[in-house]
């Protein structure tokens, strides 16, 4: 897995892809944490009466993606300040869906930085974009010292 270089050689454009296939146990614990009992998550005629053709993993399980990004794949901390995301096609469970991250705003004086999201599935269908800004904490000094 590719991780963003560290904040003082990050740019706008900087991107980093990755992917991840959802299961079953995925929804029973994001749904088990959040409360979310939608039926469609659990009720295949209950999706089916929706018009989906299986059931879906929840949105926000989806969009949990863009949390990985900003809390693993950057190397110093990036506490969010705000997210935004278009559910844009439903996810299955056990589709692999891949997210590209890209870097579109980087304020040094501010220390701020905006990350967009789009999380295409298997087929190359976009199912959600996202954006997410917060305030990164260069805390970690790099093997030289600077």
């Amino acid at each position: 897995m590719r991780f963003f270089p560290p904040w003082e050689e990050l740019k706008v454009g900087d991107s980093v892809t990755f992917c991840r296939t959802f299961t079953e146990g995925d929804v029973t614990a994001f749904t088990g944490v959040t409360g979310d009992f939608n039926p469609v998550h659990f009720d295949p005629q209950a999706a089916a009466c929706c018009g989906f053709k299986g059931r879906i993993i929840p949105g926000l399980l989806t969009g949990s993606m863009l949390t990985h990004a900003g809390g693993t794949l950057l190397p110093e901390p990036y506490p969010a300040a705000r997210m935004s995301f278009k559910f844009l096609a439903p996810v299955y469970i056990g589709e692999t869906i891949c997210a590209q991250v890209t870097v579109t705003e980087k304020d040094p004086q501010r220390k701020k930085l905006t990350l967009r999201m789009v999380c295409t599935n298997q087929e190359g269908q976009v199912v959600l974009e996202g954006e997410v800004s917060g305030k990164i904490i260069p805390v970690f000094t790099r093997q030289d010292g600077k």
